[in-house]
Formats: structure tokens, C-alpha cells, sequence
């Protein structure tokens, strides 16, 4: 019994070190817990290839626009390493093709990620319920996109509040922060610089990189809006990290 006290005294004294260094191990991992409302631990990520620079594009993204997508082919193109399907728009909308683009594709190894598109003639939690009904984190590799080019009748105040209210919402959802879309005019003039800290994803139809006020920086550029890719009958938005940025940064 002596023996025995004595092994656990000299356990419990080795504890704190032991969890000390099993703490160190994970934050130089990168393995920050981060839980989704239903109390899911989400740390758990998909690995990922490392990034090909030279690559002219790292991925696509897509809506029904683009019609029925033979994802074998799509597949075949080495420089798609993720693609962004559009879900929902407003409270009431889901996008036909939705179901399907995401199952092949993820079944053909993209690393797919789902977006909403926002309105401003519905509730942002009817919004929310939309997007989470159709995407559940389950079927998603990447963090949620809010795609966000209108404001209707609203003024800047109002577009800020009620897109900050659904990222803090879809943050809850999700155990992550969504990403922000727009153009980068749109974006510049109605957004920043309330979202200069998330992940940006932007619309700029030119050679010259899009410039984020109030010293922001974008993730993700969407460079073209007509590219050919074989295996989808339609132009398609092609799309590139910025030099610092790869999947692992927008992983859920």
C-alpha cells in the first residue's frame, strides 16, 4: 500500500508538467478547441496539400448558373484545390443543384466550402436558418461565406450591424468565423473597415490585386469571372490566395 500511495503522490507531482507540455504541443500545432453551439469540438481538421504557387488559380466558386457539373472532370484539374457552392439567398431560397455539388465533389477530394448569398428584404436569422438547414458542418471542409454585393434601401449603419449579427451568429453555428464576400468597390465603400479582421474573399476583375481600405488585406481574390474549366458548360469564377493564406487558414 505504501508502494502504491508513493506511485500515485509521484504521479500527481508529474501531472502539471505533463499538461504543460501536452498545452505547448498543441498551440505549436495549432490545435486552438473551438466548440460549435451544440458543444461539438471542432478542432479536428482536414490535412491538406501543400500550396503551388505557381499554380494560376487554387479554386472556383460556383452556383446553379453553372448548371449540372460533371465533377470527375472538374476533378481532373490539378489547379482546383477548393470551390465555394452557393447554398441559400435571403430566408426562403436553396440553390437546386446544391445537394449534388457537394457530396461529388467532396467525394472526388475538393475541399468544398457553402455560401449565402444576403438580402436585405429578410431577417438575418431567417437567413441564418436557411443557410444552416441546408449546410451542416458535417458536409463542410471550409468555413461559411456570406457573400454580401447589395444593400438595398438600407443605409451603411444597417448593412454593418445586420452582417456583423449573422457572422456572430454563424460563428456560434459553426465554431468559426465566416468568411466575408463582396467586390472589392462594394466592400470598400459599404463594409470596411468593420470586417478588415475576417477573412476577406473578393471580386476584382483586373490584373491589379484588390486594395483593402483602412490597411485591410484580402485572403482570397476572385480574379476572373469567365473562366473555362472542362467539365462545367458555363464561364466560372476563378479564384487565388493571397501569398501568406492557404486551406488551412479557412479550414473548419
Amino acid at each position: 500500500m505504501k508502494r502504491l500511495n508513493k506511485a500515485f503522490a509521484s504521479l500527481g507531482n508529474a501531472l502539471p508538467a505533463m499538461m504543460v507540455a501536452c498545452l505547448v504541443v498543441c498551440l505549436a500545432a495549432g490545435c486552438r478547441p473551438h466548440k460549435a453551439e451544440d458543444g461539438r469540438d471542432t478542432t479536428a481538421r482536414r490535412v491538406f496539400a501543400p500550396r503551388d504557387k505557381h499554380a494560376p488559380y487554387d479554386g472556383i466558386d460556383i452556383s446553379s448558373h453553372q448548371g449540372m457539373i460533371d465533377w470527375a472532370r472538374v476533378a481532373q484539374d490539378k489547379n482546383i484545390r477548393f470551390v465555394f457552392i452557393k447554398a441559400t439567398e435571403g430566408a426562403t431560397y436553396e440553390s437546386p443543384h446544391y445537394g449534388y455539388n457537394v457530396e461529388t465533389a467532396r467525394k472526388l477530394g475538393l475541399a468544398v466550402g457553402s455560401y449565402h448569398y444576403f438580402t436585405t428584404t429578410a431577417s438575418v436569422s431567417s437567413q441564418v436558418d436557411n443557410f444552416t438547414r441546408l449546410a451542416p458542418r458535417s458536409s463542410q471542409d471550409l468555413v461559411p461565406m456570406i457573400d454580401v454585393e447589395t444593400r438595398g434601401d438600407w443605409s451603411r449603419r444597417q448593412l454593418v450591424d445586420s452582417i456583423a449579427f449573422m457572422a456572430r451568429l454563424l460563428e456560434r453555428h459553426y465554431g468559426r468565423p465566416p468568411i466575408i464576400y463582396s467586390t472589392t468597390t462594394f466592400y470598400n465603400d459599404n463594409l470596411a473597415p468593420a470586417f478588415n479582421d475576417y477573412q476577406l474573399y473578393l471580386g476584382r476583375y483586373s490584373e491589379n490585386e484588390p486594395a483593402v481600405d483602412w490597411n485591410g488585406r484580402y485572403a482570397i481574390w476572385q480574379f476572373s469571372q469567365s473562366g473555362v474549366v472542362p467539365g462545367i458548360d458555363a464561364y466560372v469564377d476563378l479564384c487565388r490566395f493571397a501569398d501568406d493564406t492557404w486551406l488551412d487558414d479557412i479550414a473548419l
